[in-house]
């Protein structure tokens, strides 16, 4: 009997013991401290200052969602901004309520520190299309601008943006704003005025519209907006959009079954276009003689119609200083023609489209 009281003793020091060092563990890292929370669009935001511990390694923010789960939050040591302080958008939020934030610190050991609590409720998310279009900004590109915006609510909403094009017809271009980005507006050559709104996730609601004036610039359109829409055939994987890549090294090589060959450049959008500009393969191991002589151009806006801007020489002596002007001509098609070279094949390593005036 004495050494079954003696057993229990023990077991219930034991118990003490382990209860101790729990509590111990449990205080090993400062907790965290200053939180604030601020109610953003659909978002809550959380600052805090981080322990003065080397040893500190992460914070585990908890809250309850609306349908009752629990979601962990997991924010390293390095995430600082620029006032020292830990900085978290938490997101997805679809009402108003009040939520409560639970935050833990944690030491490298993985042992945590004394919970801190905060509360508070995220703003509309309808309200978030009025803060993006309030960071609305556009700057001149050519016949055209580059539209740009900020969205850090993880809300999503459509960014909307009317104008009158080139030929006077009025055109509207909507953009995914769901994060910050930006979009490119063109086919005008004049000052315009951009009517820009946003729209909410639903398209069913609008901010108030926003005006831009832009006067667009003039030269070499963006040959990454360009794309190959089709062409007669490609060689040894010498394709032909190594033509508009900027890149004067790699080149297009058809098939070797004779000419015509012809290649069509999607340029994007619709432009004003009264030169085109040619770069010869660099390393033509024929002196030229692998590059067409005689080439046309035509134009569309369908890609399937085509209309003839002309027929012109093509030295192929010359690498550079391929340069054909015409009158303007409006066009989302470009299609260039090889007629006749000397050699059943042919190539080119560069197309660039401008408009001067």
């Amino acid at each position: 009997m004495k050494k079954h009281i003696i057993f229990l003793t023990l077991v219930a020091l034991l118990v003490c013991s382990c209860s101790d060092d729990d509590d111990q563990q449990k205080g090993a890292i400062d907790p965290i401290s200053n939180p604030t929370l601020t109610s953003y669009y659909g978002s809550v935001i959380l600052n805090w200052t981080n322990p003065t511990s080397e040893d500190y390694y992460y914070t585990l923010v908890s809250y309850t969602n609306a349908e009752g789960e629990i979601v962990n939050k997991k924010v390293s040591c390095y995430d600082l901004n620029d006032s020292g302080q830990t900085e978290k958008i938490i997101g997805g939020f679809t009402d108003m309520n009040s939520y409560t934030f639970t935050l833990i610190a944690y030491n490298r050991l993985g042992i945590p520190s004394d919970p801190v609590t905060i509360s508070g409720a995220p703003l509309s998310t309808e309200a978030a299309k009025d803060y993006v279009v309030s960071t609305i900004q556009a700057i001149p590109a050519v016949q055209g601008a580059v539209i740009s915006w900020k969205n850090q609510t993880g809300v999503q909403v459509w960014v909307k943006a009317s104008f009158n094009d080139g030929k006077g017809v009025q055109k509207e271009k909507i953009f995914d704003a769901s994060t910050s980005g930006k979009g490119v507006i063109a086919s005008f050559v004049n000052e315009t005025t951009l009517t820009i709104s946003v729209l909410n996730a639903s398209k069913s609601d609008s901010s108030s519209p926003k005006e831009l004036k832009v006067t667009p610039a003039v030269g070499k359109l963006d040959q990454s907006l360009m794309s190959i829409y089709s062409a007669s055939s490609d060689w040894g994987g010498y394709k032909p959009t190594n033509m508009i890549d900027g890149d004067i090294n790699t080149y297009w090589h058809t098939q070797l079954t004779g000419y015509p060959h012809n290649v069509v450049v999607d340029l994007g959008n619709e432009y004003y276009i009264n030169k085109i500009e040619l770069v010869r393969r660099q390393d033509d191991g024929g002196n030229g003689q692998w590059a067409p002589n005689l080439v046309q151009f035509l134009y569309s806006m369908d890609g399937t119609n085509f209309t003839n801007i002309g027929e012109f020489a093509f030295d192929v002596q010359q690498i550079y200083g391929h340069e054909y002007s015409f009158i303007p001509i409006y066009a989302r098609y470009i299609k260039m023609v090889g007629l006749s070279g000397g050699q059943p094949w042919m190539h080119m390593a560069e197309f660039d489209a401008f408009y001067v005036k």
